[in-house]
């Protein structure tokens, strides 16, 4: 892992709550209707429950034949922490395909009997309530067949099917889809304090991670009030609620750990949040590294963890009851009394070369 991943030497312009520069007051006002507006450098010192338990499952299967995560597609480690920004046409594909699957499993026994009645001139022969009956039997075999075998035969699909019959066009499909997903690449950057968010055909905004508001946005559906984590940049306005953690989730307590982690993993006065995804590169970040000498942590806590056991003890009692208990409403704002304090062209001329014009 060290020839890979080099130990983090922090940048003087890396976000760190406890020294925000003056800003420039924001355009227009930041209140919006239904929008929650969230304060920026007050932590609660949470993780998301869900997101956890879907990043253990990752992380283990990662370990198991990755156990030094040299792969590329691991997007996090202890310098940037890498997220699709509204490829919604890579998500449809990695939808369709399982659903392609089942429609198909569960549509070819019944054909098939329909095609032997048709075709067949044994079956023809053989008189049509003895042959009704029989089908009817046959069908609902195979409908429970179908749903006894679906879930084996989609995760199957999902990972050892699909690169099984792709792999005579592994490397024009690598090429494409490199490309697809370079092109819809954004990231945290631990390091520098920088934000970059793709905006398709190659182009992407990077501004400093203080020029962002976080907002917990509501979704009105059919069944309910929603919550997703919703991202603007305070200087153009441009709106990010479509990016890998903006999912949607019915507790917004949810969206609000996952706020928390976002922002202590760029604030590089504190630890690396303690989330599985990062913990194989704990030992490369200096401040992260003397957190865990002086707590004692065990390295390879979440890797080594029993999933099925930490979701009905620790992880329920700690993570998801700590997430809905902790007195959200009274976290403060160190962002928010630094605006106003400098002129919009005084702050341009103190922006990182690179970053998106304001």
């Amino acid at each position: 892992m060290n020839s890979e991943h080099e130990q983090s030497v922090f940048t003087e312009i890396a976000f760190r709550a406890s020294a925000i520069a003056p800003l420039p007051e924001a355009p227009i006002k930041r209140i919006r209707i239904g929008e929650e507006l969230q304060p920026i450098g007050s932590y609660a010192w949470a993780i998301p429950y869900l997101g956890t338990i879907e990043a253990i499952e990752a992380l283990q299967d990662c370990d198991k034949s990755d156990p030094e995560f040299q792969d590329k597609e691991w997007w996090w480690d202890h310098q940037r922490i890498r997220f699709l920004n509204g490829k919604l046409g890579l998500k449809f594909l990695i939808m369709i395909i399982p659903i392609v699957w089942i429609f198909i499993l569960w549509l070819a026994g019944p054909a098939a009997l329909v095609w032997a009645v048709v075709e067949i001139e044994l079956i023809r022969a053989l008189p049509g309530l003895f042959v009704g009956c029989v089908g009817i039997v046959l069908a609902l075999a195979w409908y429970i067949f179908a749903i006894w075998i679906t879930p084996a035969t989609t995760n199957w699909i999902m990972s050892t099917g699909i690169g099984f019959f792709l792999k005579p066009f592994e490397k024009t499909l690598s090429k494409k889809l490199g490309e697809t997903l370079e092109d819809g690449c954004s990231e945290f950057n631990r390091v520098t304090g920088q934000v970059r968010i793709a905006l398709g055909r190659k182009r992407f905004l990077e501004a400093p991670f203080v020029e962002f508001d976080a907002y917990v946005d509501r979704v009105i559906q059919e069944s309910g009030v929603f919550y997703r984590l919703m991202l603007v940049h305070r200087y153009t306005q441009k709106t990010f609620n479509k990016t890998a953690f903006s999912s949607i989730e019915s507790n917004k307590n949810e969206v609000l750990a996952t706020w928390d982690m976002l922002q202590r993993y760029m604030d590089v006065s504190q630890p690396l949040p303690d989330t599985p995804r990062l913990e194989p590169f704990r030992h490369l970040d200096p401040v992260t590294a003397e957190h865990d000498r002086k707590t004692g942590r065990n390295p390879r806590y979440w890797r080594d963890l029993d999933l099925e056991a930490w979701k009905d003890g620790e992880g329920w009692t700690e993570v998801h009851r700590y997430q809905n208990e902790y007195p959200w409403g009274s976290r403060l704002c160190k962002l928010t009394p630094q605006l106003g304090k400098i002129s919009m062209e005084e702050y341009r001329q103190q922006r990182p070369a690179g970053a998106w014009p304001i």
